[in-house]
């Protein structure tokens, strides 16, 4: 029995350095998530051998399943890209440590529960509270090919995953990466119960589309539909109420990515006569500010057209139309007889709110709108929640 020869490898930081690598991975995992292809990501076929993906693949697979053998596999994936070839992470005990010159010591457990689980909490990647909560994974033995303890599907994958970082020098670091990134395509996958804040001030209401919108997300093209469905939203509850919209219908919401040269729309929110003709229409823009180039497209998408009125609305910080666009604008109606409006997202939200009998029926609808659209991702009803019940702020 080889005896430890080294010095125990634990810093004085390890919880810190141990979140900094799990937050690295993440992001690792995060930039190629958001980009919404499926194939494997580079991260991960560039840097890992074909065996050690297959595992991984395993691993993912039984994260619900095997919840106490996935985050042990965490667990090991995230010591080992902490502190790298200084620890053979196979000893999980302090107590088998004295087999291997490259001790931890530390136990793996201690670990798992106060550090990797509440993380994992944290990003909403429900499982079990420990790596180490049933006996099998308990033992005192060493994660290698011939640990004979009895648990079950994951055993083969698993033992492969300790092997393949200590036997075979694969990275860690990319394998934990590729991990979060398949548990990222699952929460996408799962229902999220969101919150709907009952809450009828214009003002208050407002303020929380407003942090909503510009909340620094990953997926900054999916953010650009949130003012599109907030303001949809509004609309579904204005054409009930207001007597300009009787005998109209609001027209579906076109796909995110779709081109309105290919839906043949004139702008992101329609309201239709009765003879489905476009009555009123809205084309909005997210931080991008208000051109000629914008008039003239809004220009021509209309040429022909019954619209009588058109908004054009920007979430752009000076959404003031200029003299110059203000003209444009005008020039539009003269030509065509539709009522060019162009404004800022947020008075525009105000505005329509303070024409609702009760502004808070309009939450529901926006959320019920969170659920259902395929360009929202995650992240964009996860801030929601958190902006709506406080838990954070901006």
């Amino acid at each position: 029995m080889a005896k430890s020869k080294t010095k125990e490898s634990k810093p004085a930081n390890l919880d810190e350095l141990l979140l900094s690598t799990l937050d690295k991975a993440y992001e690792v995992a995060d930039d190629y998530f958001v980009t919404k292809k499926s194939e494997l990501p580079n991260f991960a076929t560039d840097n890992l051998s074909d065996e050690f993906i297959s595992s991984l693949e395993a691993i993912a697979s039984l994260c619900e399943k095997a919840s106490t053998g996935y985050l042990n596999v965490l667990t090991g994936l995230t010591i080992k890209a902490t502190l790298g070839k200084k620890v053979d992470v196979r000893y999980h005990q302090v107590q088998i440590q004295r087999q291997t010159d490259r001790p931890a010591g530390f136990n793996f457990r201690g670990i798992s529960e106060h550090i990797m689980y509440k993380w994992m909490q944290a990003h909403e990647f429900p499982g079990a509270k420990s790596g180490w909560q049933t006996r099998t994974y308990e033992r005192p033995k060493p994660y290698k090919l011939n640990y004979d303890e009895n648990i079950g599907d994951i055993k083969e994958p698993f033992l492969k995953c300790y092997d393949q970082i200590e036997e075979h020098d694969q990275d860690a670091f990319m394998a934990l990466a590729f991990l979060l990134w398949r548990r990222e395509q699952l929460r996408e996958k799962s229902k999220i119960v969101m919150s709907i804040p009952k809450i009828t001030n214009v003002i208050q209401i407002t303020e929380l589309f407003e942090k909503h919108f510009f909340f620094k997300y990953k997926d900054s093209k999916g953010a650009s539909r949130l003012p599109v469905l907030a303001l949809y939203a509004i609309y579904e509850v204005l054409l009930s109420e207001l007597q300009r919209f009787d005998n109209k219908t609001l027209k579906e919401l076109q796909a995110h990515s779709a081109a309105d040269s290919q839906t043949g729309s004139v702008g992101d929110i329609e309201v239709a006569n009765q003879d489905g003709s476009i009555f009123e229409a809205v084309e909005v823009k997210h931080e991008i500010p208000i051109t000629i180039e914008l008039i003239e497209s809004a220009k021509q998408k209309i040429r022909g057209s019954q619209v009588e009125r058109y908004y054009i609305l920007t979430t752009f910080k000076d959404h003031t139309p200029s003299d110059e666009i203000q003209n444009a604008a005008l020039q539009v109606e003269k030509l065509l007889g539709c009522q060019m409006i162009v404004n800022g997202v947020i008075p525009s939200i105000k505005y329509y709110l303070r024409l609702l009998t009760n502004p808070g029926k309009v939450l529901p609808v926006y959320v019920d709108l969170l659920t259902k659209d395929k360009a929202i991702t995650f992240e964009h009803r996860d801030i929601w929640n958190k902006i709506t019940t406080g838990t954070i702020i901006e």
